[in-house]
């Protein structure tokens, strides 16, 4: 027999090994199928950055075309609930009891163009995007009024500008990032704890045989959890995919890679389920979420923080994951991200091989 023959061997009887203790394990099998769906159930409907339900309360001490112009196009807004109030003394009365969280108040003389508008500032980045919204609506109204041209505004690539078109793709990072390092976190720690690594230690498998075992079962069920997420995406919440399902698949095969390789990276260095499971929680949920630019737009960050997240493998997989389903194309862009998750993924491996040696530690 061949020594790459008894390399093979050795690594399909260990995975199988891996497979039945993951079919014992149910907590392995809730984090891997189960999790990713509730994640992108819960965090696809509890996050939304669209702008809808704004209580706006209008003032207009007098009666004039450009008062009824402007409070007619607010009310068919439908992301408004227009309320309007005879003096400027009740709307103000309706701010302060938050009956309204933002008044347009036009002067004694709304023909000159006059008005006022006050917003509740309390959350401030709704608040900025209340303000947008109603000065855009008065704006177009006004524009239409005075030129008789109208401006049909078109956005390209999120047609409908729904926020969950963006969010869904910053969805899967996260949870491929959470279930990839916390899937491995433990393994190669649980090993030790139960004194079952000397036992693997004194037999003639190698370090390569060893970590492919560990990686390819989870592998599989991780792949499992973001067909699940996929198919959400896609059939749940009618994200297109305009760059292909190759792109996506290939992306997400190689980031998942990387996060199993960070979590068995873990594993073999703390030897403890306890810190790896800290360490591991901490190392996917955190950069996933902060530093990916899912949820902050790195470019208003400081530039010490875009230079963090560069180093950092989730912001090229978001990036590959909105080619893949919003735009398409940008070919330069997906060979050079695609290039620096295969790097990440062979580093971190040779990492994991090298904490994996064939000895007891003291």
């Amino acid at each position: 027999m061949s020594a790459w023959t008894e390399f093979w061997r050795h690594v399909c009887a260990l995975s199988l090994k891996e497979s039945r203790q993951i079919l014992r394990d149910k907590s392995a099998i809730l984090v891997g199928g189960i999790l990713p769906v509730l994640l992108i159930i819960l965090f696809g409907y509890g996050i939304s950055f669209d702008v809808k339900d704004i209580r706006l309360a209008v003032a207009a001490s007098e009666t004039s075309s450009a008062a009824s112009q402007y409070t007619q196009a607010l009310t068919h807004n439908e992301s408004f609930s227009v309320a309007v109030y005879p003096s400027r003394i009740e709307a103000l009365r309706a701010l302060d009891r938050f009956d309204a969280e933002a008044a347009l108040i036009f002067e004694k003389r709304p023909d000159s163009g006059e008005m006022q508008l006050l917003v509740n500032g309390i959350d401030a980045p709704r608040a900025s995007m209340v303000a947008n919204a109603v000065l855009s609506t008065i704006q177009n109204a006004a524009g239409t009024a005075s030129t008789g041209i109208t401006v049909v505004p078109r956005v390209w690539f999120n047609e409908s500008v729904e926020s969950r078109w963006y969010l869904v793709p910053g969805l899967i990072v996260v949870i491929l990032t959470m279930i990839g390092t916390m899937l491995t976190g433990l393994v190669i720690a649980r090993e030790w704890e139960r004194g079952t690594m000397e036992a693997l230690l004194a037999t003639p498998i190698s370090p390569w045989a060893l970590l492919l075992s560990k990686i390819i079962p989870y592998f599989a069920l991780g792949a499992f959890g973001w067909l699940l997420c996929v198919a959400a995406a896609v059939f749940w919440y009618d994200v297109p995919v305009r760059g292909g399902f190759w792109l996506i698949t290939l992306s997400s095969a190689l980031y998942l890679l990387v996060s199993l390789c960070i979590g068995l990276v873990i594993s073999a260095a703390t030897r403890s389920q306890f810190l790896s499971s800290q360490i591991a929680l901490l190392a996917s949920f955190l950069p996933a979420v902060i530093l990916s630019g899912f949820i902050f737009d790195l470019r208003c960050a400081p530039a010490w923080a875009d230079t963090l997240a560069r180093l950092l493998p989730p912001v090229y997989f978001l990036e590959l994951l909105k080619v893949g389903f919003l735009t398409g194309g940008m070919q330069t862009l997906v060979v050079k991200n695609l290039l620096v998750l295969a790097v990440y993924a062979v580093g971190l491996l040779l990492l994991a091989r090298s904490l994996c040696q064939k000895r007891v530690r003291p």
